[in-house]
């Protein structure tokens, strides 16, 4: 058994510090937001840190690392606030992971990763061609908090596609759509459906 107080963690490298909170969370759904440069270029941003807000009205919420250093996802939004969110699967998570290497701004992490983008009638945005769930967001609004001036982002959900069943339900089932799940900054894993249980939604 290993256990850890604040001490030891604050106190401990910095390099394991991060992989160990990165990944004591466990498995997130992975998605690259594909964002408009005003250079012109299409930036392309892995994100392990998509949210649920909200269903009606549908928005979903990404955390932005802090803006000491350029984002370019973020900086692009306040230009045109338009994104992509494209699912990661097994076939495009090592390239994906490219896309958090740092380029300059008028390059394109399309480009530098190898990712095949394509276009979509009323879709002002590129998607990419082998992601099996692509939706249209529109920025809504941030958060700055203050304990580590990450930013939480806000989007709309403007336009859904998803190349694959949706049950009766409105479940997807994101893992036989081959969909990778993602823990701390490195690992990549399958996600394995064992269930689903019940909900009861009427309030008593």
């Amino acid at each position: 058994m290993l256990i850890y107080d604040e001490k030891d963690i604050r106190n401990a490298d910095k390099a394991w510090r991060i992989n160990f909170i990165n990944s004591l969370l466990g498995f997130k759904n992975l998605n690259i937001l594909i964002t408009h440069a005003p250079t012109g270029a299409y930036n392309a941003a892995i994100f392990n840190s998509g949210l649920h807000i909200g269903s009606s009205p549908p928005y979903v919420g990404f955390l932005l690392r802090p803006t000491k250093i350029p984002r370019h996802t973020y900086e692009n939004l306040l230009s045109y606030p338009y994104a992509t969110m494209n699912a990661v699967t097994e076939s495009l998570y090592k390239r994906a992971h490219l896309t958090h290497h740092h380029i300059p701004a008028v390059e394109s992490e399309l480009d530098y990763a190898g990712l095949e983008a394509e276009w979509v009638e009323g879709v002002p945005l590129p998607v990419l061609k082998e992601s099996p769930v692509r939706a249209l967001l529109r920025f809504s609004e941030e958060h700055l908090l203050q304990v580590n001036q990450t930013r939480l982002l806000i989007f709309s959900i403007v336009w859904v596609e998803v190349r694959g069943g949706v049950q009766a339900d409105g479940f997807i089932a994101l893992d036989e759509l081959r969909v990778v799940a993602g823990s701390g900054c490195d690992a990549y894993y399958r996600a394995v459906a064992i269930g689903r249980e019940v909900v009861q939604r009427r309030r008593a």
